[in-house]
């Protein structure tokens, strides 16, 4: 049997966890006191850590530096979706065409380079013709 991977579940709505993830996906990472103030008096007093631990146990909230609360990646997909913001995901880079271009390529060597003075001054003699020698078309003129 393998091992499911824990992943956070969504907080109901109108609960603490859910409402005042909205909240500080709203407003920002806030410390403890600042995010009770702003959720009113719908949690006690002496109940208010033991909340906070559950929510960061459970996923749903992290704690950031210097003691501020703040939803969880997860938690922010879940507002992110629910507000209708979509995330351009990277894909990776554009594949670069393998086929050579004149940028690309190394330059012709120079024996493939014809001669500047024009065609070869060094004709062989097997490949000359004779004097009178031509071809002949249909017509009897020639070619």
């Amino acid at each position: 049997m393998g091992r499911r991977s824990q992943q956070p579940r969504i907080a109901s709505k109108h609960t603490f966890p859910y409402t005042a993830g909205q909240y500080l996906y709203r407003h920002g990472p806030q410390t403890e006191d600042a995010l009770f103030k702003a959720m009113g008096d719908s949690v006690r007093p002496h109940g208010r850590a033991e909340l906070i631990q559950r929510c960061v146990s459970s996923g749903w909230f992290t704690l950031a530096q210097n003691d501020l609360i703040n939803c969880s990646e997860f938690a922010r997909a879940h507002y992110d979706k629910l507000e209708g913001v979509t995330k351009v995901e990277y894909v990776g880079q554009i594949a670069v065409s393998r086929a050579p271009t004149a940028y690309t390529q190394p330059p012709l060597s120079p024996k493939y380079i014809p001669n500047s003075r024009g065609i070869r001054q060094d004709v062989p003699e097997w490949s000359r013709r004779p004097a009178g020698f031509g071809f002949k078309n249909i017509g009897g003129g020639e070619a």
